[in-house]
């Protein structure tokens, strides 16, 4: 029986090691193309973009999520942000009443339905050709949504997604997730470059309006609707793309029992999502997506769960 358990254990790590390998080999191929769109210089012609930021009991950090938007290197005249309050019970409502004399600010309230809910009611109002979402407890930079913006120069993009980092790491388990949404930032565009990204993360994706005219609005997606959505554009061939310099800081768990909470809800809902897409998986039509990056990743669920038990 030990044999069969040590032979499994070298699959595990060889394939891990592949992959590893497969990445640092797109990335040497890569540099290139890599560099020139670290560069600020893009279209000049600015277009209307709406963001939305749901938010549900978020009393804390929903003044700092709105203020970043306001503060963003973006013509004023091009920017609509949505306020959608999902029926919270803390002051998130009153806390948000300060920004209802901003003409470039909308505010919603609603009874509580969960975030897919917020966002497909702020999609009804939405008139601007791209639109966005950040969530309540996260922070974009100046420059963000210019960067991001300069990837639509391609009309074959329909989703720029952004690079996340977490935002003021003081715990130990804040300063492992720091490090470890930095390795993140080098998947994701690695993902981007092989044309598999399956998430478009709530924290400031920007999305061509037309994506939602055509797909529909956000599902359920088990509590996971950012990752449903992107796998429901890779099933129609949309090309989704990172922009790797386009920083956005988000609140991470500061306890294990929250990490864990998390951690589990993605899991999840990336494993009952993949079960929905399931026709992507080694379907030559949805290239190193369906071939090789979903497959990979239930590898990974497994694998780590299979280590954790043998610990």
């Amino acid at each position: 029986m030990s044999g069969i358990w040590d032979a499994l254990i070298y699959a595990l790590l060889f394939i891990s090691l592949y992959f590893e390998v497969f990445l640092l080999i797109t990335f040497l191929e890569s540099r290139k193309r890599i560099k020139s769109e670290e560069s600020d210089e893009g279209s000049q012609n600015f277009p209307a973009v709406t963001i939305m930021v749901p938010c549900w009991n978020e009393e804390n950090t929903i003044e700092a999520t709105v203020d970043s938007l306001l503060e963003l290197d973006y013509p004023k005249d091009k920017l609509e942000i949505f306020i959608i309050d999902d029926g919270s019970v803390d002051a998130t409502w009153e806390k948000i009443q300060q920004f209802k004399e901003n003409k470039h600010i909308k505010i919603f309230r609603k009874e509580n339905g969960g975030k897919y809910t917020a966002l497909n009611l702020g999609l009804e109002y939405v008139k601007t050709e791209f639109v966005g979402c950040l969530d309540a407890d996260s922070f974009v930079e100046p420059q963000a949504l210019k960067r991001i913006i300069k990837y639509f120069d391609d009309p074959k993009t329909m989703s720029v997604t952004p690079a996340l980092k977490v935002y003021k790491s003081n715990t130990i388990v804040e300063l492992v997730q720091k490090m470890e949404y930095k390795l993140s930032i080098f998947m994701r565009k690695m993902f981007s470059i092989l044309n598999a990204l399956h998430v478009t993360p709530g924290p400031f994706s920007i999305f061509r309006k037309k994506v939602f005219d055509d797909l529909g609005s956000y599902r359920y997606g088990y509590n996971t609707e950012d990752l449903e959505f992107a796998m429901r554009m890779q099933s129609r061939h949309y090309k989704i793309e990172n922009a790797h310099n386009a920083y956005v800081y988000t609140v991470a768990p500061k306890t294990f029992r929250g990490l864990y909470k998390q951690r589990v809800r993605w899991i999840t809902g990336f494993l009952k999502n993949a079960i929905d897409y399931r026709y992507l998986f080694f379907r030559r039509e949805y290239g190193n997506l369906g071939i090789f990056i979903l497959p990979l990743a239930v590898v990974s669920v497994f694998s780590a769960l299979f280590f954790l038990g043998r610990i």
